[in-house]
């Protein structure tokens, strides 16, 4: 049996909250091949549950999914930091500045995805897209250096990459100059992925 596509996204960070992520794992999950799952959004607790996950699905591929308010676009993030530096605090109340995520960590990781066909695939499936070198200091890039981490000293062979999805419109109302993604185009943009790396990862998909 083929190992599925691991697909993370965040949970709300409280009760009233909307993170897109969430509803869009939500989406996704039960698709064939895919394993789609929501990670605490909170510091260390996060990149622990995505090794769990890792341990048990051995998956083909991992693709880990972030909300920011950054960008309209889909922003493809290729490098993760060894460095939590945010004033904002994570679902437990956490603030983290200018500390390193693993102290004994290389100062970078990169995304092992295809990046250029990764841009190519969102671009003809007709998703916004662009390229980031800074994933932030919260918990997408926490998540993003703790998963490639874990796939490292593991030395497993499974492309991994970390993606920053637009507010949805609604809630992009409250940033000036941002218009935000619909959550239908977001769904378009994971299905591109997944489909991208079955094709390149699975010879008879």
């Amino acid at each position: 049996m083929t190992p599925p596509i691991l697909l993370t996204g965040f949970q709300p960070m409280n009760d009233d909250a909307v993170d897109p992520t969430a509803i869009l794992m939500d989406r996704l999950a039960g698709e064939p091949g895919v394993a789609a799952a929501l990670l605490p959004p909170v510091y260390d607790a996060c990149g622990d549950a995505f090794v769990a996950l890792l341990n048990e699905h051995r998956p083909l591929a991992a693709l880990c999914f972030a909300a920011s308010a950054r960008s309209d676009s889909v922003q493809i993030e290729r490098l993760a930091w060894n460095r939590d530096e945010s004033e904002q605090a994570d679902a437990a109340g956490s603030i983290r500045l200018d500390q390193p995520i693993l102290a004994d960590g290389p100062t970078a990781y990169g995304s092992t995805l295809p990046l250029p066909r990764v841009m190519r695939e969102l671009a003809m499936a007709g998703v916004p897209v662009t390229f980031s070198d800074f994933a932030g200091g919260f918990l997408g890039n926490h998540l993003f250096y703790r998963a490639r981490h874990a796939i490292e000293r593991a030395n497993l062979d499974v492309p991994m990459g970390f993606f920053h999805m637009p507010l949805l419109p609604g809630q992009a109302q409250a940033v000036p100059g941002r218009r935000g993604m619909g959550l239908e185009r977001q769904e378009l943009a994971a299905r591109a992925l997944v489909a991208m790396l079955r094709r390149a990862l699975v010879p008879t998909a």
